[in-house]
């Protein structure tokens, strides 16, 4: 019901206290009564055991200097989680260990517990929570069905739906040489993977700056209505207060790598689903990573977009490729390489090496290249909103339109009695200052202003230009090659202003 876990735990309080007040009202066979009192759950995650309803997860310790992340252990007699007190990670190849502490006292039987928890919910969990309800496991599988059963069609102009694009239609599954929507009895689900960070206590200047992030998945089967409800999507916390750096990110996307990579090579078995109760098997692969321009190049190991490698599709190279609109003669980027590369960064054995492969490759190691079908050039999107709503849209309206508080209240701007291509004021070919430059650019609009009350219009030009220094009077003058009737060198500034008044009446 959309109701926080804080809120169903006053929820469930308000229930026990109601049922008491029941039985107080009713006095006798006390003993029955505080039986049935002590079941009552007090908390939702106590509710959500008893149920067996809760989701499998794992809470790793987390470096809080490095964010290298460690799975607990446990002895066979002790479900007490077991973790490293120390940070073994080498965050550079030359560099020395981070030993930063990984644990605190948690002051309940003298164990310790992560300084930094990082709860991964395991991915097939979230799968199988999916497979339990029929309706949403009918329409999964209807999908590749639907895609199969399309092949032998025309591919349609207006792509709609991701299941009806070029990528799943020739995307290979496990077993070589078959569409991976060829499910063959099986399960075959398709995901996109989402990785964004906040600033969870707001964009202040000088104010809080701590930042969670997020690893979200969603399953590309289901129909677009349903497909982004939250009861649906795979989500992960990336716990505040500092966001990853670079390629730090990937210790977070290491536990959702590794269940990736065992659905894809080996394939899940779920021992009983909705549909089927004897049990299936399933394959899940991410088809496509959709993220904003920062998050996707720290995500995939790939320089920024401010850099010269400033395209993941094409290999469009360095400023002066930039406004390129040949797209015929946009060559796609070579994965092997792409893959060579990350590989090269990766096995380097000091930072100054993997410094020098990045400048001339703009590559680094990411967790999704250990996945065998993953092609940054066709799988990695920029996401609709930044794109369209916050990019596009907002330049055209703040920008080229000009929609925004600071000119809705600004006076309009006068119409100009007569247009003329005036010659700027060029910095490096003059000696006035930044101000005398700037002043060029106003005599220039106070010329085309239009006149407002027939001869004393020209007094006030006249008091206008007189407030302008001597230097950009002259440069205007000589640019529109006109001089003053005494010598120049005898001129006042009241006979440059003049001249300018005789060139405009």
């Amino acid at each position: 019901m959309g109701v926080s876990r804080r809120g169903c735990d006053l929820i469930m309080a308000l229930i026990a206290i109601i049922v008491h007040l029941v039985f107080r009202s009713n006095p006798g066979n006390e003993t029955r009564h505080a039986d049935i009192l002590s079941q009552i759950p007090s908390t939702i995650t106590a509710a959500l055991s008893k149920l067996n309803l809760d989701g499998r997860s794992t809470v790793y310790a987390v470096c809080p200097a490095c964010h290298c992340t460690y799975e607990p252990h446990f002895n066979h007699d002790s479900s007490i989680p077991i973790y490293p007190d120390r940070c073994s990670n080498r965050p550079k190849p030359d560099s020395e260990t981070c030993d930063e502490p990984l644990l605190e006292a948690s002051g309940t039987h003298n164990t310790k517990k992560p300084i930094r928890p990082f709860v991964y919910h395991h991915f097939h969990d979230y799968l199988a929570g999916l497979l339990s309800r029929p309706d949403l496991e009918q329409l999964m599988d209807k999908s590749c069905d639907n895609l199969m059963d399309s092949l032998s069609q025309t591919q349609p102009a207006f792509i709609g739906d991701v299941f009806r694009a070029e990528f799943l239609r020739t995307f290979e599954g496990p077993k070589p040489g078959t569409l991976f929507v060829d499910r063959q009895g099986g399960g075959r689900y398709a995901f996109s993977l989402n990785v964004d960070f906040f600033a969870i206590e707001g964009m202040r200047v000088r104010g809080a700056n701590t930042s969670a992030g997020i690893i979200s998945l969603a399953c590309l089967n289901l129909p677009l209505d349903i497909r982004y409800k939250p009861e649906n999507m795979y989500l992960g916390i990336i716990p505040p207060p500092n966001e990853p750096h670079l390629t730090e990110v990937n210790h977070y996307l290491r536990p959702l790598v590794n269940d990736m990579l065992d659905s894809w090579d080996r394939g899940i078995r779920f021992s009983r689903t909705a549909l089927h109760p004897e049990g299936r098997m399933t394959n899940s692969a991410v088809v496509a990573a959709v993220m904003d321009l920062p998050a996707a190049r720290k995500a995939s190991g790939l320089a920024g977009p401010r850099s010269h490698f400033y395209c993941t599709v094409c290999q469009c190279f360095h400023q002066s490729t930039l406004g390129r609109t040949d797209f015929d003669n946009w060559v796609k980027r070579d994965n092997k390489l792409l893959r060579a590369h990350a590989e090269a960064w990766k096995n380097a054995t000091t930072s100054t090496e993997q410094d020098k492969i990045f400048v001339k490759y703009g590559t680094r190691w990411s967790e999704l290249w250990r996945l065998p079908y993953w092609d940054p050039s066709r799988q990695l999107v920029v996401d609709s909103m930044h794109c369209i709503l916050e990019g596009l849209a907002h330049t055209h309206f703040r920008e080229v339109l000009g929609l925004t508080m600071t000119r809705a209240s600004a006076p309009a701007p006068p119409i100009r009695a007569f247009m003329h291509d005036f010659t700027p004021a060029n910095p490096a070919d003059t000696n006035m200052t930044a101000k005398e430059i700037k002043q060029v650019a106003e005599i220039h609009a106070l010329l085309m202003l239009p006149a407002e009350d027939g001869d004393n219009n020209w007094e006030k030009l006249k008091l206008k230009l007189l407030g302008k220094n001597m230097k950009p009077l002259q440069f205007v003058c000589n640019k529109l090659e006109i001089r003053p009737e005494k010598y120049p060198r005898r001129c006042f500034k009241s006979d440059w202003a003049k001249a300018l008044i005789d060139w405009v009446s």
